[in-house]
């Protein structure tokens, strides 16, 4: 038994006789993701080194890599990267009874699933 994502009715073995899969708007949740951003060096921060003064991280240029792979594609200007918990939105799945299906719901399988000829 699973119940509907949206009004809680029970739906006995979901299958697309008697239910949706789908991806939907009311289905994104905010989840705490793990970000890794590198801070490279600008124009200011290189006259900084060069005179041996002191430079603080929110004076770098900081921008979000997919790996640390794609960090080091930056070359010399690459100072360091830190991995970083932030808030996003994160697009779910649910499972709902066909009552609760709506036009603008992506079906990837189910009763409302349209057949491709």
């Amino acid at each position: 038994m699973i119940s509907c994502f949206r009004c809680g009715k029970e739906i006995e073995r979901p299958d697309n006789s008697n239910a949706d899969y789908v991806v939907a708007a009311d289905m994104i949740a905010r989840e705490s993701v793990e970000v890794l951003v590198a801070f490279k060096h600008n124009q200011e921060t290189l006259a900084k080194q060069a005179d041996e003064v002191p430079i603080d991280d929110s004076e770098y240029d900081q921008v979000e890599v997919s790996s640390l792979e794609a960090a080091k594609s930056l070359g010399e200007d690459l100072v360091k990267v830190i991995a970083k918990a932030e808030e996003r939105n994160v697009q779910k799945t649910g499972i709902i009874c066909p009552d609760c299906y709506r036009d603008t719901d992506f079906v990837i399988w189910g009763v409302h699933k349209l057949e491709v000829k």
